[in-house]
């Protein structure tokens, strides 16, 4: 899900009043993630998002002098002024923005694989099956799984609310033990996601697609967004209202609490990588113990000038990690190689940006030697249970070729 769910001002901006609150913070313009926003951190997403932060708490001479030190330090990813409402109709908005533009990478631009015909889907969760190669892919607003066969036959696969299932948003397989799971929630009718009543996680046979099982939390503050699996079928979910990870480990009837509420600010994307439990947030990449415990996560530092932060979607093989990065600014998808000896990024580039046909790309899946992703998940366009009509258009699924297997090298600057 994106960190910009809806529209970035309509629900992010209340999420940072809510962090405010939690840490402390009397105003978010003062700073809704606490020290967690210091203006000195190496990572210039933090500085992002406390421009953005400060702007929405009506401080906008603190956004733009944020904006100016975001600007020294070569900022080249291009902002988006639904971000700073107001702000952007300054001048030297406009030029901190034309520069970031400006220095922004110049990248390919991968081809539509597949079109979903139905029309307003507002797919946001994509999966892929490893052993006959088809995808499965997640509809926020009809409720439902639709899967693509590798001829790229589409059909329901788990039809509408199909055992209670919700607005659906992280998907993952388990082929081991021929298992679909999904996040999702259902709720208040005003809400973009169904967050509000019933969040939970659902399985679904890969066989026959029947409901396997259902376990659910009280909604209220509460959006189970992105799914990871462990060896052993434990499941592993973010909560993004809650800021928290919770898992299920076979054979349990309820969620337990990996990484406690108010830990991350919008707890997002989250995958295993060489048997370490990685989750990204609105500020940054995180190493968390997936047995719960055991301290504090760690967040990873970064190559110099490259922001972790953002990160919807996130798909690892080995030490390496594909993610879209849709809440920093425009959106990208990005490749970041982890370090051998863990606990920072080691190199890390920009795959793919500024791609005229996407409409807010969300997630994707590492399979057929490429990184398949929705590429207009038109996520910010349903609202109030009813979509714009710009949304009402068929889901494109894009094919981006990566060879993860080979040695990894960035573009040359």
């Amino acid at each position: 899900m994106p960190v910009i769910a809806t529209a970035r001002a309509v629900l992010l901006l209340p999420l940072f009043v809510t962090l405010a609150c939690r840490h402390g913070t009397t105003a978010p313009a003062a700073d809704p993630a606490g020290t967690r926003l210091d203006a000195s951190d190496a990572d210039p997403g933090r500085l992002y998002v406390r421009a953005w932060s400060q702007n929405g708490g009506g401080d906008a001479d603190g956004a733009l002098a944020t904006l100016r030190q975001l600007d020294a330090r070569g900022w080249d990813v291009p902002l988006d002024p639904r971000d700073f409402p107001g702000l952007a109709d300054r001048a030297e908005w406009r030029a901190i923005a034309e520069r970031a533009a400006a220095r922004a990478p110049r990248t390919a631009q991968a081809p539509v694989a597949v079109t979903l015909q139905e029309p307003g889907l507002v797919a946001e969760g994509i999966a892929a099956d490893p052993r006959d190669g088809a995808l499965y892919v997640g509809s926020i607003r009809l409720r439902k799984i639709v899967r693509v066969a590798p001829d790229g036959t589409v059909r329901d696969a788990v039809p509408s609310a199909t055992g209670g299932l919700g607005r659906v948003l992280g998907l993952k397989i388990d082929a081991e033990r021929g298992l679909l799971w999904a996040a999702a929630n259902r709720g208040d009718a005003g809400t973009a996601t169904g967050r509000g009543t019933v969040s939970g996680v659902y399985a679904f046979d890969l066989e026959t697609w029947a409901p396997v099982r259902a376990v659910t939390i009280d909604g209220a503050g509460h959006l189970l967004n992105d799914v990871a699996l462990g060896a052993d079928g434990t499941v592993f979910v973010t909560d993004s209202e809650a800021g928290a990870v919770y898992r299920l480990v076979p054979g349990a009837s309820s969620l337990a609490e990996v990484v406690a509420e108010g830990t991350f600010v919008y707890a997002n994307g989250i995958a295993f990588a060489e048997g370490r439990l990685l989750v990204a947030d609105a500020l940054g990449l995180w190493e968390v113990n997936p047995q719960g415990g055991g301290g504090a996560p760690r967040r990873l530092a970064g190559p110099p000038g490259f922001p972790l932060g953002g990160i919807d979607g996130l798909s690892a093989q080995g030490r390496t990690l594909v993610a879209v990065q849709n809440g920093l600014g425009t959106p990208r998808i990005v490749r970041l190689e982890l370090a051998a000896g863990a606990g920072r990024v080691e190199r890390a580039w920009v795959l793919e940006a500024a791609n005229p046909l996407w409409h807010l790309p969300t997630t994707g899946a590492l399979a057929r030697g490429a990184f398949l992703y929705i590429g207009n998940s038109h996520v910010d366009g349903w609202k109030d249970s009813t979509i714009d009509p710009a949304g009402m258009v068929e889901t494109r699924l894009h094919r981006l070729e990566i060879a993860v297997d080979e040695p990894a090298r960035a573009p040359a600057p």
